[in-house]
């Protein structure tokens, strides 16, 4: 019973979306307020990006973007394994084969600095403890020019305002480029600067 009750309040409050309820991420509604296909266009990609999905769930946005990149590969971080597992089942059904699968903390990731061209959040950042360290983290293995897109999405108790991005990315690398409203919700993009803040050209 007590373990039911931290599922629920995870589920109903702050923190770290239940791996036991994933079954609801998928819930087709979720298309109404942002659809995978909306999401993909978004993202900018090539047929060969590098991309890093922080906080997949099942992976209810996976499939499209794996198939956005048939030259190139998406990579799933997750705190839970058992989302992971998930995820990584619902793909396989689906034949995707150029996708990877980590177990990590997003505020120290563990892949080489510019490993990837694109990296995306989906209704995450809010649950992570330490949301500047996650965003420095993620900076840190984008390549210079690469793009970071957050969605934060109506409902979710976790969501955080276009505000409190701009702060939180302050002094990260990562500047804001584009911030488009959905559905009450939010999609910011976010491009890698070239240079580490603070320095000055030679």
């Amino acid at each position: 019973m007590t373990k039911w009750k931290d599922v629920w309040r995870r589920f109903s409050g702050r923190g770290t979306y239940p791996h036991q309820l994933a079954i609801m991420l998928l819930f087709p509604l979720r298309r109404i307020v942002l659809s995978p296909d909306r999401l993909v266009r978004h993202l900018h990609l090539t047929r060969a990006s590098r991309v890093l999905e922080v906080g997949p769930g099942p992976g209810f946005f996976s499939i499209d973007v794996a198939r956005a990149i048939p030259q190139g590969r998406l990579e799933l971080v997750d705190l839970q394994l058992e989302m992971l597992q998930k995820a990584r089942r619902r793909l396989r059904r689906a034949g995707v084969q150029n996708a990877g699968y980590t177990q990590a903390n997003a505020v120290k990731l563990p892949f080489r600095s510019g490993a990837f061209d694109v990296a995306f959040l989906v209704a995450v950042l809010g649950e992570v403890p330490d949301r500047k360290a996650c965003l420095g983290s993620i900076a840190d293995v984008l390549r210079p020019g690469g793009l970071l897109s957050v969605a934060e999405l109506p409902g979710d108790p976790d969501a955080l305002t276009e505000g409190q991005l701009r702060i939180l990315t302050q002094g990260t690398g990562l500047e804001l480029v584009e911030s488009v409203r959905v559905s009450r919700g939010l999609l910011a993009s976010f491009r890698r600067q070239a240079k580490a803040p603070g320095t000055t050209a030679a």
